[in-house]
C-alpha cells in the first residue's frame, strides 16, 4: 500500500465504522451488485482497492478483483477527494480520473453512480 494513504486511514476507519452510511448505501442500491476496482497511481507505483456492494453487504479489500467498473486516478487526488477538497465530478470532467465500464453499460453511467458514492463519503468524513 502506498504510504501516502496512511494519512487518511483514520478517516477510512471512521467511514467503515459508520453504520448509518452502510445502511444508507444498501438502501440506495438495494438488490444491485456493483463494484469498483480503484487504481491509485503514484510515480509508477500502483495501489489497487476493490469496493463494492455484494449480496446486500458493503465490502472493501486490497488487491485486484473482478469489478463492474475501474476508476483510475492519482493517489494525491484520491486523498483530496476523501478529504472533501476536490469534487469527483470536477476531476473526472477535467480528465484527472479515468472510468472504464466492464458490464456493457456506458462509462458515463458508472461515473455518475460513483460520483454519488464519493459525495456520500466526503459528507460523512467532514
Amino acid at each position: 500500500m502506498n504510504p501516502k494513504l496512511l494519512t487518511i486511514i483514520p478517516k477510512l476507519v471512521k467511514l467503515g465504522l459508520n453504520q448509518w452510511w452502510a445502511r444508507r448505501l444498501l438502501e440506495q442500491y438495494k438488490g444491485i451488485n456493483r463494484s469498483c476496482q480503484l487504481i491509485l497511481l503514484d510515480d509508477g507505483d500502483e495501489t489497487a482497492i476493490w469496493v463494492g456492494i455484494q449480496d446486500g453487504e458493503v465490502k472493501a479489500k486490497i488487491g485486484r478483483y473482478p469489478a463492474t467498473t475501474t476508476v483510475t486516478m492519482d493517489v494525491d487526488l484520491f486523498i483530496d477527494i476523501v478529504k472533501g477538497r476536490v469534487d469527483f465530478r470536477e476531476a473526472l470532467w477535467h480528465g484527472a480520473i479515468q472510468v472504464e465500464s466492464h458490464d456493457g453499460r456506458p462509462w458515463t453511467l458508472h461515473a455518475f453512480l460513483w460520483s454519488g458514492f464519493w459525495d456520500l463519503v466526503a459528507e460523512i468524513l467532514r
